[in-house]
């Protein structure tokens, strides 16, 4: 198996939709639901360092909440490398002033003058975007506090409808081979006019990796197929990874450097996300009224 550096896909930078901002294929986040799979320790800072100088991960979606994974972006920043690494956060209230206020703590913890991405999160409904929300994110932009705005989104035509209203730059959706929807409700509706696609849940909170014997399928999806299988749509641009330890990351990377999955794998893994997803009928579908 090839190595990062010897990857193309994964060497080749990537440009978040229309904007600027450079990403690596895949994202390091934090806090992931896994919904009753178990948790690992999570990366320590130093581990957030390497995945930058020895993986190639340059992109950090971070929030303050993620300690050990803000320890280890500002100590990215602290040793000079803030140009080469992107950083992508969030507010998670939608008003005007708590807008203002995330970017100041975000930007505080992390020891920087500027977010490359700043994202809504978690838009609900029309107006999470209403009022002075909105224009509190775009102010930050026009002060080059950001350069790249947006929002995340689970109700998929409401995201392409205010993703097209507000102009975003940026999109982040749940996609991963059980919740497929947004291959025609977003990327095809959006066409080659999209914005930055950032795809999260890639794992669908860890339960591709399980095993579904009573539908067959003796063994679950490996973590690195989950993020090929997004990162193999044209449209994703970075696949979010919360990996839960160093061993883990680095079999991820060595997965997402293999490239794109090939066609009959590609059908391997959609069958197993159709039985993943027919499993979670009436079950606890909080979070997941779409498909």
């Amino acid at each position: 198996m090839s190595t990062p550096a010897e990857s193309s896909f994964w060497a080749a930078p990537r440009q978040l939709g229309r904007s600027a901002v450079r990403v690596s294929p895949l994202g390091l986040a934090a806090l992931s639901v896994r919904l009753g799979a178990p948790r690992g320790p999570g990366l320590a800072p130093s581990e957030v360092e390497r995945a930058f100088h020895e993986l190639g991960i340059n992109t950090f979606l971070v929030t303050p909440e993620m300690r050990s994974l803000a320890q280890g972006v500002r100590l990215l920043v602290r040793s000079g490398h803030r140009q080469e690494i992107t950083i992508i956060s969030m507010a998670s209230i939608p008003t005007g002033w708590t807008v203002r206020r995330a970017w100041e703590h975000g930007a505080t913890a992390l020891g920087v003058d500027y977010l490359d991405a700043f994202l809504l999160g978690w838009v609900q409904a029309r107006w999470y975007v209403t009022g002075r929300t909105w224009p509190a994110m775009q102010a930050l932009k026009e002060a080059g506090k950001v350069r790249a705005l947006g929002f995340s989104c689970h109700h998929r035509p409401l995201a392409v409808e205010l993703g097209r209203e507000l102009g975003v730059d940026v999109l982040m959706i749940r996609y991963n081979a059980a919740h497929r929807g947004a291959e025609q409700e977003i990327f095809a509706t959006l066409g080659d006019n999209r914005p930055g696609i950032i795809s999260y849940t890639a794992t669908r909170w860890g339960n591709l990796l399980s095993p579904l014997v009573d539908r067959g399928f003796a063994q679950g999806l490996p973590a690195a197929d989950c993020y090929r299988f997004a990162l193999s749509h044209p449209a994703v641009d970075v696949a979010l990874c919360a990996a839960h330890s160093w061993a883990e990351l680095c079999q991820d990377v060595a997965g997402v450097s293999a490239g794109p999955l090939s066609e009959a794998r590609q059908k391997e893994v959609r069958a197993f996300g159709d039985a993943v997803h027919a499993a979670a009928r009436g079950g606890n579908r909080w979070m997941f009224r779409q498909g």
